[in-house]
């Protein structure tokens, strides 16, 4: 195993005010091109500091200046990411520390990035936006609490607790499924704030509740923490629909003719 120590200044996690020193191995062979100021990494590579590991078969880091500063990074192939804040797993990455943006891009298989309390599942592309702490995501699923929303693209803002990155916000777009439990929300929009539980969902909107519900309307105001969900119409000249079964009493009472009732 080939191994090198580099000096620069890697922007992952929160920023650094120093440089901090890169472990940088490979098993097959590591290629150290001054001319064109890059360093490839062959076969099991791995780039490690302090605050992350990045595990790849293939790494391509460049840099410039004099000390050697790192502003691009690329992986290829069985990518994994692990640090205080984030895990990931992708067939691609790009880093573009300068921008402080990650590209993370599915090519066989899915691609997983992981927070303390959210997984974002895509076999599209995610990007990851470091210094505004926040993640674009294509044709993907999110896992919060249980919940799962489905969409076209979705954007999650995080917050960091305690070292933690966790889910302050989601905003989703184009053909939304939400799943909690036994109930699916759908629509072509979605605001979810986990730190109310309020989920706001409008545009051709459909709330299913096993066999016991199917509701469609414009706009679905739903709060999971309390499963109360108000269904509006589209506008005034709309209505909502809704087909109810399987409900016992005492609502049956109210339908029995008195001639019936025993």
């Amino acid at each position: 195993m080939l191994k090198l120590f580099l000096i620069a200044f890697l922007f992952i996690g929160s920023i650094p005010s120093y440089a901090e020193n890169i472990e940088l191995f490979a098993d097959d062979g590591l290629e150290w091109n001054q001319k064109d100021n890059k360093i490839i990494m062959h076969k099991n590579a791995t780039a490690k500091t302090p605050s992350y590991e990045l595990k790849a078969d293939n790494i391509e880091a460049l840099y410039k200046g004099n000390n050697k500063k790192i502003y691009k990074i690329y992986a290829n192939d069985n990518v994994k990411i692990k640090s205080a804040t984030e895990n990931i797993f992708t067939d691609k990455m790009i880093y573009d520390i300068d921008a402080e943006r990650i590209d993370l891009l599915s090519n066989t298989n899915p691609t997983v990035m992981k927070s303390s309390d959210s997984k974002i599942t895509t076999k599209d592309k995610i990007i990851y936006f470091k210094d505004k702490n926040y993640a674009t995501a294509d044709n993907a699923e999110i896992t919060h609490s249980g919940r799962q929303i489905f969409s076209d693209y979705i954007r999650i803002t995080f917050e960091n607790k305690n070292g933690k990155n966790q889910v302050k916000y989601i905003h989703a777009d184009g053909n939304i499924k939400l799943i909690d439990g036994t109930e699916e929300l759908y629509g072509d929009r979605a605001e979810y704030n986990p730190q109310n539980g309020f989920a706001t969902i409008d545009g051709n909107v459909h709330f299913k509740k096993g066999t016991e519900a199917n509701l469609s309307g414009g706009k679905i105001v739903y709060n999971m923490n309390t499963g109360i969900a108000k269904i509006l119409p589209k506008d005034k000249d709309s209505k909502v629909s809704g087909v109810f079964s399987n409900i016992e009493e005492p609502w049956t009472r109210l339908f029995r003719s008195p001639l019936n009732d025993s």
